[in-house]
């Protein structure tokens, strides 16, 4: 059987120190180690998420300013577009306005031109008449 006698009391004290010095040595080191673990990585987190939210506002601002750009765009290019599109049909209308008038001009000469060769050709008509008739009736006409 066991007897307790002063050993079982150096053993206790044995353990005591060893616990003592195991609290001193290594447990309280790895302890602070892994606080100081601990408050790196909390402060890590709260860096990132930070981080992550300025990430999200920046974000959000080119995105804002990509649309208002693109909105830009699209206005110049629609006011360019009608800018054009005026610019055509004006210019439509002069090229319109000249061709009637060339058109114009074109068929007064035609009809002074033909009005011109009736005239010179009143004279003549009676003579080209009467050899006309004299081919014709194959005699000739007085």
């Amino acid at each position: 059987m066991i007897d307790i006698d002063w050993t079982l009391f150096v053993q206790i004290g044995n353990f005591l120190v060893l616990v003592f010095l195991l609290n001193m040595v290594l447990f309280r080191p790895i302890r602070g180690v892994l606080k100081e673990r601990q408050n790196l990585f909390s402060g890590l987190s709260s860096e990132v998420s930070s981080l992550t939210e300025a990430e999200q506002g920046v974000r959000q601002d080119i995105q804002g300013e990509l649309l208002a750009a693109r909105k830009s765009g699209m206005n110049k290019r629609d006011m360019l577009k009608q800018e054009g599109s005026a610019m055509e049909a004006g210019l439509m209308e002069k090229a319109k306005a000249e061709a009637d008038a060339e058109a114009a001009r074109m068929a007064e000469k035609i009809k002074s031109d033909v009005a011109a060769a009736r005239e010179a050709l009143r004279p003549q008509a009676q003579s080209f008449a009467l050899d006309l008739a004299a081919k014709i009736l194959g005699r000739e006409m007085a």
